[in-house]
C-alpha cells in the first residue's frame, strides 16, 4: 500500500456498529462503497474498517469499527460534508432497525511517532479504552521503552471527544505480537483487537 505524501490526520471519526451477523456480508459490501463516497469529501484522508476479533471486559462488543482519519474535524462542517448528508438517502432498507451505532468525533490528542503513519501493512488494531488516570499510566509505562516504534512495527495515537474516556489506538503487523502482549499486561485499560477488512485512501 501506498502512503500517500500528507498531513498526519488531526483528527478521527470513530464508529462502532452493532448488527445481526447473517448481515455482515450484505453490511459489508455497502459499507465499502460507502467508505469511498466519504473519501471523496474534502477533509477526510483515510477509511479503513475493522472486525472483531476478541476482547477482555467487553460483554456487548461491536462487531465493527470504522476509523475516518480527517485533516480536523471541520471536515464534519465543511459545506460539501453537509450537502452530502442532506442529499444522502441514509442506510438501506436491510439496515434500518437491525443496526446500532456509536460516534465519536474526535481529536488526536497524542501519536507515537509524532509524525503518524502507520507502517505497511498494518493489519491489526488493538484498541484500549482508558477508564482511569492509574490505567493511562499503566499503558505511558508499558510503552516507555520503546525507543524505535516502526522497527517495532507499531504506531499508537491516542484519541479523545467531548464525551468519553480517551481510546489509544495500537496499528500493527504480525511482528508486533509481544509488544502488544506487554501493553495488555500492563494496562488497566478495557482491551480489544481487531482485524483489517477495508483500508483506502482519499
Amino acid at each position: 500500500m501506498t502512503i500517500p505524501s500528507a498531513n498526519s490526520p488531526g483528527a478521527v471519526l470513530y464508529l462502532a456498529t452493532w448488527l445481526p451477523r447473517e448481515l455482515h456480508t450484505q453490511f459489508s459490501a455497502w459499507c465499502d462503497d460507502h467508505h469511498r463516497e466519504q473519501l471523496a469529501l474534502p477533509g477526510y484522508q483515510r477509511a479503513r474498517r475493522f472486525e472483531w476479533v476478541n476482547g477482555r471486559h467487553i460483554d456487548d462488543p461491536p462487531q465493527y469499527l470504522t476509523m475516518y482519519d480527517l485533516d480536523s474535524l471541520e471536515a464534519l462542517a465543511s459545506d460539501a460534508y453537509l450537502e452530502h448528508t442532506r442529499s444522502s438517502p441514509g442506510l438501506p432498507d436491510f439496515l434500518r432497525g437491525n443496526i446500532r451505532v456509536e460516534r465519536r468525533n474526535c481529536v488526536v490528542v497524542a501519536s507515537l511517532p509524532a509524525l503518524w503513519w502507520p507502517p505497511s501493512p498494518t493489519p491489526l488494531l488493538d484498541l484500549f479504552q482508558l477508564t482511569s488516570e492509574e490505567s493511562a499510566t499503566e499503558l505511558r509505562d508499558g510503552i516507555k521503552h520503546v525507543t524505535d516504534p516502526i522497527a517495532e512495527g507499531f504506531t499508537l495515537r491516542v484519541i479523545d471527544s467531548d464525551n468519553d474516556n480517551p481510546l489509544v489506538l495500537v496499528d500493527h503487523g504480525d511482528t508486533a505480537t509481544e509488544m502488544i502482549n506487554t501493553l495488555t499486561g500492563a494496562s488497566g485499560a478495557l482491551h480489544s483487537a481487531w482485524r483489517c477488512c477495508f483500508d483506502e485512501f482519499a
